[in-house]
């Protein structure tokens, strides 16, 4: 029986030392934290297993925050957390008008 599961996401561009303070002060108040490091371009999260809906619906809205792929996130989708909106694809941004 496994005790934490591991999370493996592309790093977020950060604009300013707020926003990535922000973003770690974020993940570290999830319910589920357990740590995160960085390797290269990555971030290891590391989370107590079970994962808690509410953590995963906060990754969800970190993700889509700072444009960082969910697909990371699939392990953690069960049926509690299965309804959010997040979970869609993100829609192409359109830049200027047509």
């Amino acid at each position: 029986m496994r005790d934490s599961i591991e999370i493996v996401l592309d790093g977020p561009v950060f604009f300013a030392q707020q926003d990535e303070e922000q973003f770690f002060s974020w993940l570290a108040a999830l319910p589920a934290y357990a740590g995160v490091r960085g390797r290269g371009c990555q971030l290891h999260l590391e989370l107590t297993w079970p994962v808690d809906p509410a953590t995963v619906e906060s990754l969800l809205v970190i993700c889509h925050r700072w444009e960082i792929d969910k697909a990371p996130l699939a392990p953690l989708k069960s049926e509690a957390v299965s309804w959010h909106v997040l979970w869609a694809p993100a829609a192409p941004k359109q830049h200027g008008a047509s």
